[in-house]
């Protein structure tokens, strides 16, 4: 999905950062985002970064704040 700069609504970054989310939380790398426009790219990325930390901790790659 490319949306334009100028086109993009709250249900448009959600729904980013919930597809960025799960490619982080399967470990799929960053450079996988299916995006080009910034502000999307940016939910997709802050998705991928949570979601990323979450498997790393779920893989013993991270340790838990907690």
């Amino acid at each position: 999905m490319e949306l334009v700069e100028n086109n993009w609504d709250l249900e448009n970054l959600e729904k980013a950062y919930r597809h960025g989310f799960m490619a982080g939380m399967v470990g799929k790398p960053v450079l996988v985002c299916p995006y080009r426009a910034e502000m999307i790219v940016n939910a997709w990325e802050a998705g991928w970064h949570d979601g990323k930390e979450q498997y790393d901790i779920k893989h013993g790659l991270k340790r838990s704040s907690v």
